[in-house]
């Protein structure tokens, strides 16, 4: 048999975090706020030792589009039936995203 006529399939590679965090790149788009939260979840989680367990990471559209706010995808909760995207409006308390997602991280 010819491996070069074969189409390959993507490897799989393990990755040094545990789970993923998803933000909406359009919603961030010409917001200030907003557009600073990815940078200082990103701060915040690696000053409390978690920058192993989540990684953030910015995404395209994600079809939800709430006007003064962005939209937030966890990967653990993208699996399965409960797909679940969550909204960050512009106002309200980083501090409580930041804990919820240090409490989703370590389990």
């Amino acid at each position: 048999m010819d491996t070069r006529d074969t189409k390959r399939l993507p490897i799989r590679a393990a990755a040094d975090w545990d789970d993923v965090l998803f933000i909406c790149s359009e919603c961030m788009h010409g917001d200030d706020e907003l557009s600073t939260l990815r940078k200082w979840l990103k701060r915040e989680l690696k000053a409390r030792g978690l920058k192993k367990h989540l990684r953030i990471a910015e995404c395209s559209c994600l079809d939800l589009c709430p006007k003064r706010g962005v939209v937030l995808a966890l990967g653990s909760e993208l699996a399965g039936d409960g797909k679940k995207l969550r909204v960050h409006r512009r106002g309200d308390d980083p501090q409580a995203l930041l804990d919820w997602l240090a409490h989703t991280a370590t389990g």
